[in-house]
């Protein structure tokens, strides 16, 4: 009797020891998911999808495109496309050039161009903008317009576009609205540059720093650094942009400083935000929101993102922040005839982007 109710007990602890645990099968099939789930995930943040010559606008590059060999800036060895930009829109009608600088201190909005300060503000350079610099910046030594006639101090033309092309101070020479557009410089400046057919990863994040250019957009504009504001300021000066963030000096030609919704060719089928250009390192850079205009959510450092259509791409950064995007997070081809290459920035994300100045 007593060896049936010990079997008996036996029988039941093995079952419910076997009912509370799971099947080999099962545990095997919860490893096998959360593996999947994670070697995906880490797939997707390594998606580097290759530079699209066709999503550039007619006319936007001239001549023929050419594979190179090149060495990127984190010295990797691969091919780059050799693309030569025609260095003005190639869409005037959704990207118009200009106007600049507003004619009086009675000029409206739609006279004169626009103004940053490096921190997220655009500010509407009209009339009532240059008569109140010297309230905006607390500071009256600023007087750019002349206090018999309202007429704003402008430099344009060929002096325009030869003050605008070194923001240095110049001694003596100060309180003026700079003026240099694409018919002062008798058209576009062809940039010829070299970028990486496929984009080579970084571990971190490299700052956008020096006076390089960082990329191109869709219609054949160069997308430029960040503007030394706190230089321009110095001399009382305004290197006015117009309403889609850029202006031309005969070095660099016409270029944006900020994307202000110009350029936005690369329209997305699934409602993702349009793509505009490309950066300096081969990943794709696309319009702040979407059509909706939503803003992606849970961008990075440099404002970029993975989805499993467009691979790893950028965002780009608000208007009034002197940044077309905030760092690079791929090694970067470079453009033909400037000093050396892209200049590399502490690593770790943005750069300082020399607002105005502060009280």
């Amino acid at each position: 009797m007593q060896i049936k109710l010990t079997l008996i007990l036996s029988i039941i602890l093995t079952s419910l020891v076997a009912g509370c645990s799971e099947p080999d099968s099962l545990i095997k099939d919860n490893a096998t998911t959360d593996s999947s789930q994670e070697q995906q995930k880490a797939s997707e943040q390594l998606i580097n999808a290759p530079v699209d010559l066709s999503l550039f606008a007619d006319g936007a590059i001239v001549g023929d495109v050419e594979t190179v060999e090149c060495t990127l800036s984190g010295g990797t060895e691969t091919s780059c496309y050799r693309i030569t930009i025609a260095g003005a829109p190639a869409d005037p009608d959704s990207s118009p050039e200009g106007p600049y600088c507003p004619p009086t201190i009675e000029s409206s909005a739609e006279e004169g161009g626009t103004w940053i300060d490096g921190e997220g503000t655009v500010y509407q350079v009209d009339g009532e903008f240059i008569k109140n610099l010297s309230t905006l910046y607390k500071d009256k030594k600023w007087q750019m317009y002349d206090i018999n006639t309202g007429e704003v101090i402008v430099i344009d033309g060929a002096k325009g576009c030869e003050v605008a092309g070194d923001p240095r101070p110049i001694p003596g020479f100060n309180n003026f609205c700079l003026s240099c557009s694409l018919e002062d410089l008798e058209g576009g400046i062809q940039k010829t540059v070299l970028i990486p057919k496929v984009p080579v990863p970084l571990t971190e994040p490299n700052a956008i720093n020096g006076r390089s250019n960082t990329g191109i957009a869709l219609n054949g504009v160069l997308f430029g650094p960040p503007a030394p504001l706190d230089m321009i300021l110095s001399s009382y000066t305004l290197g006015v942009l117009d309403d889609c963030g850029a202006h031309a000096n005969p070095h660099e030609g016409y270029h944006y400083h900020s994307a202000n919704g110009c350029s936005e060719i690369g329209i997305q089928e699934d409602g993702h935000s349009a793509m505009i250009g490309y950066a300096l390192d081969g990943y794709a850079i696309y319009a702040k929101t979407d059509k909706g205009s939503i803003e992606s959510d849970g961008l990075d450092a440099c404002g970029g993102e993975t989805d499993s259509i467009r691979g790893y791409h950028y965002h780009a950064s608000a208007p009034g922040t002197n940044q077309i995007f905030g760092c690079f997070m791929g090694e970067t081809g470079y453009f033909e005839g400037e000093e050396g290459r892209p200049e590399r920035g502490p690593e770790g994300g943005p750069g300082d982007n020399q607002g105005p100045p502060k009280e």
